[in-house]
């Protein structure tokens, strides 16, 4: 991420789902999580206080006052659950490190505003797991091959 890249100013509506035309998740609005706030948190990492630290969904749902089956429907009902990110054209580790090396002085949550817009209008995608899997196979005996071979 370029930092000194000028971005479009983002306000997100009251409700995200809603702008995306889904209707908003009554589950969601009984625990009073929203989208892009839960984004944020369980995928960016980004604290309360605008820090980063990993948090997984058992720290996320102590901090919006729930459990960790909620967030978990949540992410699915929001679809930003595993199976949607992994299926998404969005680069979420790129994300997560832009987030992780923020300078001093960056706003986590206005670089998370691009990020999530970006992560909304990302291309869903087929994998291809056989043809990802021979080529990390290939570009492991790239890479470890020849000292495999010279220890045997």
């Amino acid at each position: 991420m370029s930092w000194d890249r000028p971005r479009r100013d983002r306000r997100p509506s009251p409700s995200d789902a809603a702008a995306a035309g889904r209707s908003p998740s009554g589950l969601a609005q009984r625990h009073a999580i929203d989208p892009f706030a839960l984004f944020c948190a369980y995928h960016l990492g980004i604290t309360e206080e605008g820090g980063y630290r990993f948090q997984n969904i058992h720290q996320v749902a102590k901090r919006f006052s729930t459990n960790a089956a909620v967030i978990k429907q949540l992410l699915a009902d929001f679809e930003m659950d595993s199976d949607t990110v992994v299926h998404s054209a969005f680069d979420l580790a790129g994300a997560q490190v832009d987030i992780m090396l923020a300078p001093e002085g960056i706003n986590r949550v206005e670089v998370a505003r691009e990020l999530y817009a970006q992560f909304r209008a990302a291309p869903k995608r087929a994998r291809n797991w056989i043809k990802e899997l021979d080529e990390a196979a290939r570009e492991n005996e790239r890479i470890f091959g020849a000292r495999l071979k010279a220890k045997s």
